[in-house]
């Protein structure tokens, strides 16, 4: 697996083949990782919560959730999620809109669904709570989708198709006027720092470097990056290098010594203090539990 993978999804089931790029993760925070760290991808994403309370922060947003809430997450859009007290369980299923659509030019939903969702433009109710008209819509879809992923019986792919294109007609009937400003030019400055630490996690890297890379004064920034992520940089930045970390000591049997050095910190014992403090276990002891 992957690092990505790894910090971002815990796969258990997967549907799908070449070609038909439609995928089903069952997730379980804090079992599955302690929380989804800021990311994003090409493909869109349906957090559908199962279970418990939390929050998912998605664009300029951050909305708590509990079980029933459906979020829609537009392709390359910045997006975390983050459990509550307890345990919260939730459904990611994530697929390309290329799946679903029209290689014709002149195609209305291309014009009219398909680049307004890609651009962000495309206005709709997020998060889908129950009791609403919208959700009412959406979550019967997600239940048959749910429903013929797990038969997959021959032709299964052309019925799920089908329903994703239901449920985007959802999205678009229900759509809103878009907010006087956008939050795009925020986005795109929140992806450059987060590829920025993805590349040199294991290196110093101070409030003023990320601040250059966003473009932004130190002071806007550090309002603008707590706004967008719900976290300091500082606390951004050793989330990473511990849940990189927790992944070493998980998949390699390096020295922990050494794996402290790679994720970025020079002294061990206060790497041993911050993994603690993190997990609950010392780095061994924590090795030791998932080799049981």
């Amino acid at each position: 697996m992957e690092l990505s993978e790894y910090l971002q999804y815990h796969e258990n089931k997967a549907h799908g083949r070449p070609g038909f790029r439609y995928n089903v993760y069952d997730c379980a925070i804090p079992d599955s990782f302690p929380k989804v760290d800021p990311h994003w991808h090409d493909e869109m994403e349906i957090i559908r919560i199962k279970s418990g309370r939390g929050r998912v922060t998605f664009g300029a947003r951050s909305a708590e959730v509990k079980g029933g809430s459906v979020v829609p997450i537009l392709p390359g859009e910045v997006h975390s999620i983050e459990c509550g007290e307890g345990r919260m369980e939730y459904e990611n299923i994530i697929f390309s809109l290329s799946t679903v659509e029209s290689t014709d030019e002149n195609d209305w939903a291309r014009a009219n669904v398909f680049a307004p969702l890609r651009s962000s433009e495309l206005i709709f109710e997020r998060p889908i709570e129950p009791g609403t008209a919208l959700h009412s819509e959406v979550a019967p879809i997600l239940e048959e989708l749910d429903a013929l992923c797990s038969e997959m019986k021959e032709g299964y792919s052309l019925l799920v198709k089908s329903r994703l294109l239901l449920l985007l007609y959802a999205f678009y009937s229900h759509r809103k006027s878009r907010e006087e400003e956008t939050k795009k030019t925020h986005d795109e400055a929140l992806k450059r720092v987060i590829s920025y630490v993805r590349e040199h996690y294991s290196e110093e890297i101070s409030l003023e470097t990320a601040a250059q890379i966003a473009g932004y004064s130190l002071s806007h920034f550090m309002r603008f990056f707590r706004e967008e992520t719900g976290s300091t940089f500082n606390g951004y930045l050793m989330d990473y290098r511990l849940s990189y970390a927790s992944y070493l000591l998980r998949e390699s049997s390096g020295r922990i010594s050494d794996i402290a050095m790679n994720c970025g910190f020079n002294n061990l014992s206060y790497f041993i203090r911050s993994f603690k403090l993190r997990y609950g276990l010392s780095p061994r002891e924590y090795r030791k539990s998932v080799e049981l």
